[in-house]
């Protein structure tokens, strides 16, 4: 199991499964790292956020679940009714992997 943090300090664990989908394991309520419950990252989004990142350069996170900014990665996520916070551990993972970086403007978070 790899350890990573968000963009915001917030431990998580996670692991590629063999089909390509992340599994994440975000902290339970104490704050401390789990294995009980996860959140499965399928390869459509992954590369949903991944043609996003590439075709515009530079994009807004925006991982609001209730109102994510218009052309945002959290509004491209939500039109395809999937949740946006699934960007709180995808974009680490990819930061790490070396296929974007980020830095923030106020409290917004931008991704190139």
């Amino acid at each position: 199991m790899k350890k990573q943090h968000t963009l915001t300090g917030r431990q998580f664990q996670y692991k590629a499964h063999t089909d390509n989908e992340l599994i994440v394991y975000p902290l339970d309520g104490e704050g401390n790292l789990q294995e009980k419950s996860a959140i499965v990252i399928t390869p459509f989004t992954i590369n949903l956020v991944k043609d996003a990142i590439k075709k515009s350069g530079e994009i807004a996170m925006g991982a609001s679940r209730d109102n994510p900014p218009q052309n945002s990665l959290g509004a491209i996520i939500k039109k395809q009714r999937q949740s946006p916070q699934q960007l709180i551990y995808l974009i680490p993972i990819l930061i790490d992997e070396g296929f974007c970086n980020y830095y923030k403007i106020g409290k917004a978070f931008l991704v190139k």
